[in-house]
């Protein structure tokens, strides 16, 4: 990691994102599944926002990002050791994150590419297949998750990286 971003920096970023993910009306009132999978896919989804800035800024392997993206799976390791898992089955869950990390990534960054050229079919079957895995009751859940992704991707390209690194990428509401 550089020295131009600090280890405490890098956590509290993170631990916004989780409690952020953690907010009950993702799986009160929007039916997520309060699963380990349920809840990586929340933090996927606020991760994706997070990196995507970087992205659009033209920094994708920018200090910051690449800090973030690997206290987070240091974190999902620690908590699969902390749930009882041995080394073996940690090292294959983690190959499972990683890919699932990547392949969500990939699908919404698609979605949103798509969704800028006024076509939101994509971003919406990402949403479908990854934090519902293909199982809704109610599409206004995909609306709003749909709204939340763009407005929040919007909020953080609105300001500079200065400001979002002050605010530890404070998600809107």
């Amino acid at each position: 990691m550089s020295n131009s971003y600090n280890k405490n920096l890098i956590e509290n970023i993170y631990t916004n994102i989780v409690k952020t993910s953690r907010n009950k009306c993702f799986f009160l009132e929007y039916e997520v599944e309060d699963t380990v999978e349920g809840r990586f896919d929340v933090i996927i989804l606020h991760s994706f926002i997070i990196f995507h800035f970087f992205v659009e800024m033209g920094e994708k392997k920018s200090d910051l990002a690449q800090g973030l993206f690997d206290h987070m799976f240091l974190d999902f390791d620690n908590n699969l050791r902390e749930m009882g898992f041995g080394d073996i089955a940690v090292n294959k869950r983690m190959k499972h994150f990683i890919r699932a990390f990547y392949g969500r990534i990939s699908n919404y960054s698609m979605g949103i590419e798509d969704y800028n050229n006024n076509d939101n079919k994509l971003i919406r079957e990402s949403i479908f297949n990854n934090v519902y895995k293909g199982k809704i009751k109610n599409d206004k859940y995909i609306d709003f998750w749909e709204k939340y992704l763009i407005d929040n991707i919007n909020f953080f390209k609105d300001n500079t990286l200065k400001v979002n690194t002050a605010n530890l990428f404070q998600f809107k509401k």
